[in-house]
């Protein structure tokens, strides 16, 4: 494999959260003058229905990430946008070590007083590379333990660097 991609998307919180309650409100708005009497004309339901749809699918399907080309040792941050990358190639710098990190943290949502205010522990493992000069260059976030030492390590033998795991228990 040449390239190395990190996405950052979750479906179901931020800006993509709202993507899907979009697709499902337009999906809602297309069918619901099968079961409900609608005052509306069928122009009108399908221009909502299908304006909701569309912008849910634009929203969902935009997300920001990382690329590493190892071949020709550069990277590009980039926002991707209905399938089109928008950033620019940079050189990579040298990476002298990769680090995988486990984070954990209590989330709550905040109570507004419609939905349920919920809470948890929340563990998300860091996948940073870091430079000679012991800056980090990139950290990638994931959020099941595989995932991010099967990162850890592809980018590890690609750009010839130290694997240091700093989380328990590695399968």
């Amino acid at each position: 494999m040449k390239n190395f991609h990190f996405k950052k998307r979750d479906l179901f919180s931020g800006p993509h959260l709202l993507g899907v309650l979009l697709i499902l409100a337009g999906i809602f708005a297309l069918v619901s003058p099968t079961f409900l009497v609608v005052g509306s004309s069928t122009e009108r339901v399908l221009l909502v229905g299908l304006g909701a749809f569309i912008i849910g699918l634009f929203i969902l399907f935009s997300y920001s990430g990382t690329t590493i080309d190892f071949t020709q040792n550069k990277y590009k941050e980039y926002v991707s946008v209905g399938g089109y990358k928008l950033g620019q190639w940079s050189p990579l710098p040298t990476i002298s070590s990769i680090h995988v990190i486990e984070r954990s943290a209590v989330t709550s949502n905040t109570p507004n007083g419609i939905s349920p205010t919920l809470s948890g522990k929340v563990t998300h493992y860091k996948v940073r590379l870091i430079s000679n000069s012991e800056e980090t260059i990139f950290a990638f976030e994931y959020a099941s333990k595989q995932k991010a030492v099967a990162a850890a390590r592809q980018l590890a033998d690609h750009l010839n660097a130290n694997l240091i795991l700093d989380i328990p228990e590695v399968e």
